[in-house]
């Protein structure tokens, strides 16, 4: 298309080709001109209002534009949301999936419309090229419909490890308890499998075993150590002694998805060997079974380390 002014065509550029009737008439295309450019192939309708410049390639970005642009209060959610966040372990999804209140039918083709009761501002997130998408949290929450037990096990740690704590996705099923609504009862079956998940961090079986470290003058360890690995991942061991780039880790195996959490916490100790750390872990079923053999264990591990170091054991 010609004869566009220079900013209607920066934000043709910015919004993936995507305009509306609004923004055309202001920008001088009147009526029986739009007209003529959609019967010519030049500008294709997407919704009511709404269409693509042909010139620019149709893709899920576009349409997730033009459904955000037809309807001012739809936010993009679930595995559109997903996709939009790069999350791992959901399926690809290529349709746009629509939150919208349940008083609107804004939209009525080309995209997934899912009603809500329960928005806040602070789970909406505005990108720059226009698209209001879920937060984090909320897009975790609402994938759990569309996912099996153990995909929602494996994207729930994956979004620990990017996204958010505990605490906030703690926070967010709260917020969204109310009965019948899709995807609770796994959020909640997932998240109450392992018992840590519902204490504050830094509590419980990790101070015991940092506690009795201390006391056996191991350290002193710093709690919640932050370690960027080379894959630019931030990690924050249960404790660790910088001096000596020791670091001591409590696994909770007992919880039926530890799989997920062994083949995850694999990946983190070789790349902390990359740069010069060592991780050593005891599982909950060790100190169940013998604690203080397996502090003993930890104690030698430590004195090694410094004697690597150079260092009095």
């Amino acid at each position: 298309m010609t004869g566009l002014s220079r900013t209607l065509s920066l934000h043709l550029s910015e919004r993936h080709g995507v305009v509306t009737d609004a923004q055309l008439r202001t920008d001088g295309v009147h009526l029986h001109i739009r007209r003529r450019l959609v019967t010519a192939g030049l500008l294709i309708p997407v919704h009511q209002g709404v269409y693509r410049v042909a010139s620019s390639p149709d893709t899920f970005e576009s349409l997730c534009v033009a459904a955000c642009l037809a309807d001012p209060t739809a936010v993009i959610t679930g595995l559109a949301a997903a996709r939009l966040w790069e999350f791992h372990h959901v399926r690809r999804c290529d349709q746009p999936v629509v939150l919208v209140a349940h008083d609107r039918t804004p939209l009525t083709r080309g995209v997934l419309l899912r009603r809500t009761n329960r928005l806040d501002p602070h789970e909406v997130v505005v990108r720059p090229d226009g698209i209001r998408l879920s937060s984090p949290p909320r897009t975790w929450f609402d994938c759990a419909r569309d996912l099996d037990d153990a995909r929602f096990e494996r994207l729930t740690e994956w979004v620990l490890d990017h996204h958010a704590n505990v605490p906030t996705l703690w926070s967010q099923v709260r917020s969204l308890t109310q009965r019948g609504r899709p995807g609770l009862a796994r959020v909640n079956r997932v998240m109450s499998q392992r018992s840590d998940w519902q204490r504050p961090a830094g509590s419980g079986l990790e101070l015991r075993v940092l506690d009795a470290l201390d006391k056996r003058g191991v350290g002193p360890l710093v709690r919640q150590f932050p370690l960027r690995l080379p894959t630019g991942a931030l990690i924050h061991p249960d404790g660790a002694d910088p001096s000596v780039k020791w670091a001591v880790e409590v696994d909770h195996v007992t919880w039926h998805g530890g799989r997920f959490d062994a083949q995850r916490d694999k990946g983190r100790d070789r790349n902390a060997r990359r740069i010069g750390w060592q991780v050593d872990r005891v599982t909950d079923r060790e100190l169940a079974d013998g604690f203080d053999a397996a502090i003993d264990e930890l104690v030698d591990l430590w004195r090694l380390r410094r004697r690597e170091f150079g260092l009095a054991a």
